[in-house]
């Protein structure tokens, strides 16, 4: 009777130790996940025997975290942009922006089905805009600004997701920053306090459609009464800016290393590689098309369907399925937080230095002549990532749609002036709303605020010195790893 009555306790006891078990497994799956150090947990992969629903309605946690990495325009807010005591002075922002949401940049399936228009096209914000720039590309002010790009259209499509073009969503993206940013640095801190004149505000857009429409969608929120008739939008050379220091050899050279450094990072990760095989037939646009191998392609490619509200593809009975598209994006988060390599920050340092050395000068006439105050550069995830890798920021969230990498430039007023005034100049690192001044190793940055909520960290408000970032592309030290002492000796095979 008594082993009866304990059997009985002991049953009781069996479901609360299976759930703890359970609570357990999520909470170190959840901790791998979430370590930069370690690998993505291994990868679940469904032999497709049985159809899978490609909605991503049916799983809103998994939706929402992905829809997270589009970049709505609701996400789009400020953070720490222009977060520093009275005593800072700022005299100028240098803006790099990636273009806003786009197509993909292959085939895939039911891409015609797609509406890339989704909730965007019907807003009153971009039905105004749409009206506003119609009527402005009748005048002569935009004209004469936008110079190059004249028989660009103005707009995307409503609904039509084209290869590679800026979709609706991505012009409310950059009208959404224009706005947070014009409040920051116009409302607030009076940049443009006096009338505008000519090169105030200086403009570069490489010459894609995406980045033009970004831009044009971008200024019409920052500027006041979308003024730009003292504007004149410039031609960048190349996604990188590289202007008068383009042409370099070696690139190649530190590219294929750089991907064979890649595809060994792979080779350590057999589920993400047959992950990708199984999907490959399922977004590919056709039989005869070209497999998709690239991890990072076919995220690129399933963000389409997931950032437009659209299934996922099918074939044959078989489905991608939303945890799918998670595991590569936890992938691509995985080796973008691997330590940089020598080949990997060789190659940016050699395609950002032109826009290194043009930034450095256009920080130099914020000090002298305060002109200009602002300059923008309207490019791609490749223009942010290789000036964060030539800067040698140690890990990063890798660059979604419509993402800001911000240069402020403050003079302290506290200083008293003396013959050597440039010293009181210091510029802060801002990316995505983040200050990450701290992580520039030739910085040797100042802390002049901690950031808590509560108790907790949020991380530090820090300045540079000019006179480091004039000093780091000095040529002689930017290129002594290379040993060179210029841009044309480093790039010679």
């Amino acid at each position: 009777m008594r082993w009866h009555k304990k059997f009985k306790v002991l049953r009781c006891y069996i479901p609360i130790l299976g759930w703890l078990g359970i609570v357990l497994l999520f909470l170190s799956y959840w901790r791998v996940d979430t370590d930069s150090g370690h690998p993505p947990p291994p990868l679940k992969v469904n032999n497709g025997a049985q159809p899978v629903s490609g909605s991503l309605q049916q799983d809103k946690p998994r939706s929402k975290k992905l829809r997270h990495q589009c970049n709505p325009p609701d996400r789009i807010q400020r953070h720490q942009e222009g977060v520093l005591p009275a005593q800072y002075e700022l005299h100028g922002v240098v803006i790099l922006l990636r273009h806003g949401d786009r197509g993909p940049l292959l085939h895939v399936r039911n891409l015609s089905s797609i509406n890339c228009g989704h909730k965007s096209y019907g807003t009153q914000v971009y039905k105004k805009y749409v009206s506003d720039v119609l009527n402005v590309s009748k005048t002569n002010s935009y004209i004469n600004f936008v110079g190059p790009f004249m028989k660009y259209p103005l707009l995307p499509l409503p609904s039509k997701c084209n290869i590679g073009h800026l979709t609706p969503q991505g012009v409310l993206q950059h009208l959404q920053l224009g706005k947070v940013l014009k409040e920051i640095y116009i409302n607030e801190f009076n940049l443009l306090a006096h009338k505008q004149e000519l090169d105030d505000i200086v403009v570069y857009s490489t010459k894609y459609r995406r980045t033009f429409q970004s831009v044009l969608a971008f200024l019409y929120s920052f500027l006041q009464g979308f003024n730009i008739s003292k504007i004149r939008l410039r031609e960048g050379k190349g996604v990188s800016f590289c202007e008068n220091d383009c042409r370099c050899e070696k690139t190649d050279y530190f590219d294929q290393k750089y991907d064979q450094e890649r595809k060994d990072y792979r080779k350590s990760h057999p589920g993400v590689i047959d992950l990708v095989r199984r999907i490959n037939p399922l977004i590919k646009a056709s039989p005869s098309a070209e497999d998709i191998v690239n991890p990072l392609v076919m995220r690129d490619a399933l963000l389409t369907y997931v950032c437009h509200g659209a299934a996922l593809p099918c074939n044959g009975g078989r489905c991608v399925k939303v945890e799918d598209v998670t595991s590569l994006i936890s992938y691509e988060e995985w080796e973008g937080k691997q330590k940089r390599t020598s080949s990997q920050r060789k190659a940016a340092k050699l395609r950002s230095y032109g826009l290194l050395k043009n930034i450095v000068a256009a920080m130099d006439g914020m000090i002298g002549d305060a002109k200009p105050r602002v300059v923008i550069y309207s490019g791609h995830d490749k223009t942010l990532k290789y000036l964060l890798d030539s800067l040698a920021i140690p890990n990063y969230q890798l660059p979604y749609y419509a993402s800001r990498l911000i240069l402020e430039l403050y003079r302290n007023s506290s200083v008293a002036q003396n013959p050597d005034y440039r010293t009181s100049y210091f510029f802060r690192v801002v990316y995505n709303g983040k200050d990450i001044t701290k992580s520039v190793p030739f910085c040797d940055s100042i802390t002049i605020k901690q950031l808590k909520s509560g108790s907790v960290k949020r991380g530090t408000i820090s300045l540079c010195s000019v006179s480091k970032l004039e000093t780091y592309i000095r040529p002689e030290l930017y290129f002594k790893e290379f040993n060179a002492a210029s841009f044309r000796d480093a790039c010679r095979k």
